[in-house]
């Protein structure tokens, strides 16, 4: 996806980073920007648990991606291989519903899916 595809996510970048989610924000431009997935394949990953790597030691984390899943208290972001960043599932989820606010003002027909998968991702981290 080209910038001007993106301005939806664009336009939330101080507020991400200056509220924690710079990591979140690099790993969803990064995702998009390179067309590995779309934002709804991202936010339905979130919700069933599953975190995202778009390259080689860059992503995130979430219960299902680790060996114990019951032990699961924060999402872990890595760049470059080594842990970044940590926030809790709670301030993801803050995150996230800021995001998807900004991408189902850009693509209101997406906005019943988008709202099923952070519902689910509510219900998951709750």
């Amino acid at each position: 996806m080209k910038d001007e595809q993106l301005s939806w996510l664009i336009q939330n970048q101080d507020y991400l980073y200056q509220n924690e989610g710079r990591d979140l924000y690099d790993i969803i431009y990064s995702t998009l920007s390179n067309d590995k997935m779309s934002y709804i394949s991202f936010v339905k990953m979130a919700s069933e648990g599953s975190g995202f790597f778009p390259s080689e030691g860059t992503g995130y984390s979430l219960d299902n991606d680790w060996d114990d899943p019951s032990e699961f208290v924060e999402v872990i972001f890595f760049l470059g291989e080594y842990e970044s960043a940590t926030i809790t599932p709670q301030h993801f989820i803050k995150l996230m519903q800021v995001i998807s606010d900004s991408y189902v003002e850009a693509y209101p027909k997406d906005k019943a899916t988008v709202e099923h998968y952070m519902s689910r991702l509510r219900e998951r981290y709750s």
